[in-house]
């Protein structure tokens, strides 16, 4: 049975481990049910989809970015009333989260009918993949809100401290996805569409089975009427945490969208190595991603509990976690990435999997630099501090446009190979300093 767990309690070395676990579980199998688009497209009709899949693939990560951000800002609201035992404050900042995302995803939905054709051809979309890439994100797009309110549905299930029950659903969902990628395109020949209607499906699946059990199983989050009262004070703090967090992905992302728009110029073999780049190295950040959003809700219930010293603990040791998934990751991924990248992309350009194998080379070595920077960005933002994150998502977004206007121009696919791990430098030497200032600041009651 589900159910709620205070982390302000406890070993935190051995909490942190066990909160983590499920909670990377739930995201590698997120990452496998959207690998398994790239697959079985690529496996089943060839580099076309690939090629349609990848120019889109910066635009679906802005939006899914964005979203994930405003229910993640929402989550530090949740852990902090929970931290603090405030549970009509946190019913009331769940009402008022539920208002927010159905405005976004009415939004999103809108405003991909009018503008997502002009926008590919912006992007330097090729011609012969186009109407296949406007086919599988405009599916996407049109059904925001499914991805929408399953993340806010397991934001606030890890901020009550159960990270279990969404890794459950993710397993069937994952397992859904697959059998349904294969029907559509396989038998049904769908196309690259058939694998966007796929994810939608199998996401909705999660989504009203973390429903049921959010219903059924937590008595202290099921609303009433009274919840839904508007307080202009929450409702501005609200919008205060998600929308710095939306933003800050949002930096990153358009980065990566203006980056595409380079990449796109490259030809399809590039957009299809990069696409088997970004789909392997997502997967392999996707721990040091865990371990950032465990640690934000540790110091997130803990800064509500105004536990302190445990804050400062639950950095430590998720340094050390990511210290030890960078080394893994590296040993697979700088001798392993270029068969990894065959299998899941069925291509056999020897061209596409040297530059994937390239892409991997140079960033895998900065995986640790990249765990320093998602935990400190993510713990930063559950202390209330919202500007810093924004900045160092703005060197990441400096880093990008200068990749697209002089690294790849004058480099190619080098250039933009380079540009991610400069970036995740300069924020994490920025948040370093960042961060040892706000906690003196914390612990000495002058913050």
């Amino acid at each position: 049975m589900a159910k709620t767990q205070d982390l302000t309690v406890g070993d935190t070395k051995k909490l942190l481990l066990i909160f983590s676990f499920p909670t990377l579980l739930s995201n590698l199998f997120q990452q496998f049910y959207n690998l398994a688009d790239t697959a079985i497209a690529g496996h089943i009709i060839g580099n076309n989809a690939l090629v349609a899949i990848g120019a889109t693939s910066s635009i679906y990560s802005l939006v899914i970015t964005f979203s994930a951000g405003l229910t993640g800002g929402f989550g530090i609201i949740f852990a902090q009333c929970f931290g603090a035992k405030d549970y009509d404050r946190l019913r009331k900042a769940l009402a008022h989260s539920l208002v927010i995302n159905i405005m976004f995803s009415i939004i999103i939905s809108v405003t991909s009918f009018l503008i997502i054709s002009p926008v590919l051809r912006l992007m330097n979309t090729p011609a012969e993949q186009i109407n296949d890439a406007h086919s599988y994100i405009t599916v996407i797009l049109t059904a925001i809100s499914v991805p929408t309110f399953y993340n806010l549905e397991v934001t606030l299930l890890r901020s009550l401290g159960d990270s279990r029950t969404p890794l459950y659903f993710l397993i069937f969902a994952s397992v859904l996805n697959i059998v349904l990628d294969y029907i559509f395109i396989k038998y049904m020949h769908t196309g690259v569409m058939g694998a966007a209607l796929a994810t939608v499906m199998a996401q909705a699946a999660a989504m009203i089975l973390c429903f049921i059990i959010l219903v059924k199983n937590f008595k202290i989050i099921r609303l009433e009427k009274k919840d839904f009262k508007f307080s202009a004070r929450l409702f501005r703090k609200m919008m205060s945490a998600g929308m710095t967090m939306a933003m800050m992905n949002s930096i990153f992302s358009i980065g990566s969208i203006i980056m595409q728009y380079a990449i796109n110029a490259l030809g399809d073999i590039i957009i299809a190595a990069h696409l088997a780049s970004r789909k392997l190295s997502e997967m392999f950040m996707q721990p040091l991603v865990t371990i950032g959003i465990s640690c934000s809700t540790f110091v997130g219930q803990n800064y509500g509990a105004k536990k302190y010293n445990r804050i400062s603990q639950s950095i430590k040791y998720s340094l050390i976690y990511s210290l030890i998934w960078s080394v893994i990751s590296f040993a697979v991924l700088f001798f392993l990435g270029g068969s990894l990248a065959a299998l899941i992309t069925g291509t056999d350009s020897d061209e596409v999997i040297q530059n994937t194998k390239m892409y991997l080379r140079i960033n895998v070595p900065f995986y640790f630099i990249l765990g320093i920077l998602f935990i400190l960005r993510f713990s930063i933002q559950s202390i209330d501090r919202k500007i810093p994150p924004l900045i160092s998502s703005s060197m990441e977004l400096a880093s990008k446009i200068g990749a697209s206007f002089v690294f790849i121009p004058l480099w190619k696919y080098f250039g933009a190979c380079i540009a991610e791990p400069l970036s995740w430098c300069l924020g994490a030497v920025y948040l370093i300093f960042e961060f040892k200032n706000t906690y003196k600041k914390i612990k000495t009651g002058t913050a």
